[in-house]
């Protein structure tokens, strides 16, 4: 779907997320709203369209309850557009690389130029750095075959979640802003770049329109000293970089003559501010204009084809009620033995989260340090969604917890979730001490599981009740 379409179902899905009981959308107008957008859709189609189905319907539900809730609360159309947070950096960076080019260069040589000037040859150097990083990047990620949102959106997702801090608007924005950023993380990451390949490009142009200027009103002094460069050794670096960007030659016996500047004539000034404009805009402006444009073009096209996570719960919740395919959830318990009270709560638990119409598929527990083959066969026409079981009490470790979800996760071909079992720890604990106990256990097992893909879920003796 696209970029407004995919807005659009993730604000409805903050709203209802968010919203205690019915304040914004009753539940009779969110029946009423399902029901239309699956009698339009028609009837669930084979399995190879029943992802352009899933889509429709998710946009059709969304176009029709996304009005009633801005009519309830008026606040939530403040939500349609970017967080404040991207649109100051897609608009601010390059304004402030074009102001930041013109007050470096009239403070570091208000009057002169500089043949070895700080600020335009640290520009030409930290510019040849980032070039080959953005080379190795590529080739890196060539090669790589991690999926997900990027770190930068995943930040991106945590900061825009702090837009609105307190009441239900707040509660809304922060349930969007992280749904979104993680949904559109590469593309939202290509339009930084962008703006940021922009602001280089404007940099370089400041620098040179501030240089040109000061030729408005002053006669350029030209010249260049150093304690560790002779005048040879310059002559190679600008001969080096002349040759790569095509700027007009310079002679040793020049670079000799403006050693200290007392020797330097008027046409010295004219053809120095040309040179360095030649290789500004050959090293810096045309590179980085390039670089913004494609970036662009890749943020253009993955906004364009975004894809929501229908693994989701409440996407599973949905599209189980309406007609979509019901889905078998596959426990797979690790190192954690389970009772008869457990899987009627697990069974609870399944209902509660995926659908009325969701089955729980309890396997055998796994034992500490063992490994998978492989899952257990679908049943046609059902989705499956794979589901990890943990102790709480269980210390996380990497080479065998953290480990397990990986293979689960390769086993499964899309993201499991991880359940957090806490019936059995937080028994053997203090009344006064269990609240904290158990925040601090969940925080562990989040960190621990922080650099997979998962959701997840503490599940509390509340969600186990049958």
């Amino acid at each position: 779907m696209n970029e407004q379409q995919a807005r659009l179902v993730l604000l409805v899905k903050a709203v209802e997320s968010a919203q205690p009981s019915d304040a914004v959308l009753s539940t009779a107008q969110r029946d009423a709203a399902g029901a239309q957008a699956q009698a339009d859709n028609g009837r669930l189609p084979s399995d190879a369209q029943r992802a352009a189905w899933t889509e429709s319907f998710m946009v059709r539900r969304a176009q029709a309850l996304w009005p009633l809730a801005v009519r309830a609360q008026p606040r939530l159309e403040l939500l349609q557009g970017d967080a404040w947070l991207m649109r100051v950096l897609r608009w601010g960076l390059p304004v402030l690389g074009l102001a930041s080019g013109l007050g470096v260069e009239w403070w570091v040589s208000p009057r002169d130029i500089d043949v070895i000037s700080p600020a335009l040859v640290l520009m030409l150097l930290w510019n040849l750095l980032v070039y080959l990083w953005l080379l190795g990047h590529a080739l890196r990620q060539m090669s790589s075959t991690r999926r997900g949102a990027p770190w930068p959106a995943r930040a991106l997702a945590w900061l825009g979640g702090r837009r609105w801090r307190l009441g239900l608007v707040g509660k809304v924005g922060a349930h969007f802003q992280r749904d979104w950023l993680l949904t559109s993380g590469a593309g939202v990451v290509h339009r930084l770049m962008g703006a940021l390949h922009l602001a280089v490009a404007l940099c370089a142009l400041g620098m040179l329109a501030a240089l040109y200027a000061k030729g408005l009103f002053h006669e350029f002094r030209v010249g260049w000293e150093s304690q560790w460069l002779d005048a040879s050794q310059l002559h190679t670096f600008m001969a080096t970089v002349g040759a790569w960007t095509g700027a007009p030659a310079v002679s040793l016996e020049d670079i000799q003559r403006l050693q200290g500047g007392v020797a330097a004539t008027k046409a010295d000034g004219s053809v120095w501010a040309l040179w360095w404009a030649h290789v500004l805009v050959a090293w810096v402006v045309v590179p980085r204009l390039a670089l913004a444009a494609w970036a662009g073009l890749q943020a253009w096209g993955r906004m364009r084809r975004l894809r929501l996570d229908m693994t989701d719960p409440y996407f599973v919740h949905l599209l189980a009620d309406h007609g979509g395919p019901a889905t078998t959830v596959l426990v797979l318990p690790y190192s954690l033995h389970t009772t008869a009270a457990h899987e009627a709560g697990l069974r609870a638990a399944v209902r509660s989260r995926f659908g009325a119409a969701a089955t729980l598929q309890l396997c055998a527990p796994v034992a500490y340090g063992e490994t998978l083959s492989a899952l257990p066969a679908l049943a046609p026409g059902r989705q499956r969604q794979a589901v990890v079981l943990f102790g709480l009490g269980a210390t996380p470790e990497a080479e065998t917890h953290v480990a397990f979800v990986r293979q689960v996760a390769a086993l499964a071909g899309a993201q499991p979730e991880v359940w957090l079992d806490s019936s059995t720890f937080s028994a053997h604990l203090p009344q006064g001490a269990r609240a904290a106990r158990l925040a601090e256990r969940e925080a562990l097992w989040r960190d621990a599981l922080g650099t997979v893909p998962v959701r997840v879920w503490h599940l509390e003796q509340s969600d186990a009740k049958a």
